[in-house]
């Protein structure tokens, strides 16, 4: 399991993704400057995991706040509601053209964060197969206790109803 970057392509392709990472609700508009006006350049990490023919990309994300996660680096400090840096479920991307990962490999802070992937990729696959499966669901069934969870409330998965076979 290799750690990547989105390529700068995904975002021209993708103007529009609620509730992704880097993607403002409001103005309906990515965020690819700061508040200087200069150009990001962090991209974001993301790992691919194959699911039912499609393939998604989960984001490294720092301060993780929800369980629907792959944890790489625990918060040590006494903030418990911030669980750490890890991979985020909840903010997984389709990717729909493979030239939207681009080659360049994504360095975490640390080299024990990174040594945590070794061998994850079947549990990681299964973590977020079972994510994906909730959430349809839950939609299906209209349920609004799911759907309005810390874990649920934000997923970028409101993006992909057609793919998953949801009204």
């Amino acid at each position: 399991m290799e750690l990547k970057k989105l390529d700068n392509s995904f975002y021209a392709d993708n103007p529009v993704l609620i509730q992704a990472l880097d993607f403002d609700n409001k103005i309906q508009e990515w965020m690819l400057y700061d508040a200087a006006g200069q150009k990001k350049t962090r991209g974001h990490g993301i790992i691919k995991i194959e699911l039912n023919g499609m393939t998604f990309a989960i984001p490294v994300r720092s301060n993780i706040q929800h369980n629907e996660s792959f944890i790489l680096e625990v918060n040590r400090s006494r903030d418990r509601s911030n669980k750490g840096m890890g991979l985020d479920y909840q903010k997984a991307v389709l990717i729909r053209n493979a030239a939207h990962i681009s080659n360049e490999v994504f360095v975490l802070r640390t080299k024990n964060a990174g040594k945590k992937l070794v061998g994850k990729e079947e549990h990681i696959t299964t973590m977020f197969t079972r994510y994906v499966e909730k959430y349809i669901k839950a939609v299906r069934n209209n349920d609004r206790n799911i759907l309005n969870s810390i874990e649920y409330r934000f997923t970028t998965l409101v993006n992909y109803h057609p793919e998953l076979g949801l009204p």
